[in-house]
């Protein structure tokens, strides 16, 4: 399901909300000179969305500010927020949709990314880093997971090298991290002693096949792809 409304400059969504009433994406297009129809139909779509909210939009500082106090009720931000900082979880996309979800709202993480966007160029948002003690190389990958709420595998593999695997597999065993193209798979991987000698009849595209040249037997190995989606998850 698309989005209701996306993380786009607060100064174009009201330039576009003043002089065009109903516009559309060759309208916005043209105003904003934009080349992409895609995020043409997003500032039609965010702007509906908008309008069905706020009906006097003034100043850029007032229609600003409506936003947010729109935002703040709707979504319940200041009791959501206060609860991210009461449990020193960092404020992403990922995590304030999760604080949502349980708040009983259905927000997704490019609206939960729009969301924390327009709080801070409206400078209703301000945020304290948290210290961390990261000793064990478990401790880092999933501050850097945190941190950015997610990541692909293929970054974290980047950063910490081929050994960060384990290290993955065990954060999701422990349901600190999600992990999604492993879940299909989890009776198999949850007690997995060696992700390199695994049975070798498994079949999908997180197995690669390989054959011990000294006793003939086959295995298969776990290859998690590039662009796998890393997530974090906290207990909210």
């Amino acid at each position: 399901m698309p989005a209701q409304f996306y993380p786009l400059p607060l100064k174009n969504l009201y330039r576009l909300a003043v002089s065009l009433e109903d516009p559309s994406p060759e309208e916005v297009k043209s105003k904003l000179r934009l080349k992409s129809k895609r995020t043409a139909s997003q500032y039609v779509r965010t702007l509906s969305w908008i309008r069905e909210r706020i009906k006097n939009f003034g100043s850029l500082e007032d229609f600003s500010n409506e936003l947010v106090s729109v935002l703040a009720e709707e979504y319940n931000l200041r009791r959501v927020i206060e609860s991210l900082s009461k449990g020193m979880v960092p404020l992403t996309p990922a995590s304030l949709s999760s604080a949502l979800r349980k708040e009983g709202k259905k927000v997704s993480s490019t609206e939960a990314r729009a969301i924390i966007s327009w709080l801070k160029q409206a400078d209703a948002l301000k945020e304290r880093k948290v210290p961390v003690l990261t000793l064990t190389r478990e401790d880092k990958v999933l501050e850097e997971v945190r941190s950015r709420g997610s990541v692909t595998y293929g970054t974290l593999r980047k950063a910490y090298g081929d050994e960060v695997r384990d290290v993955i597999v065990s954060l999701w065993r422990k349901g600190l991290i999600s992990v999604p193209v492993l879940e299909k798979h989890r009776d198999v991987l949850e007690e997995a002693e060696d992700l390199d000698r695994l049975p070798g009849n498994l079949k999908g595209k997180i197995f690669a096949t390989w054959q011990d040249r000294i006793t003939g037997e086959t295995f298969s190995e776990l290859v998690i792809p590039s662009r796998a989606k890393i997530e974090a998850r906290w207990s909210l």
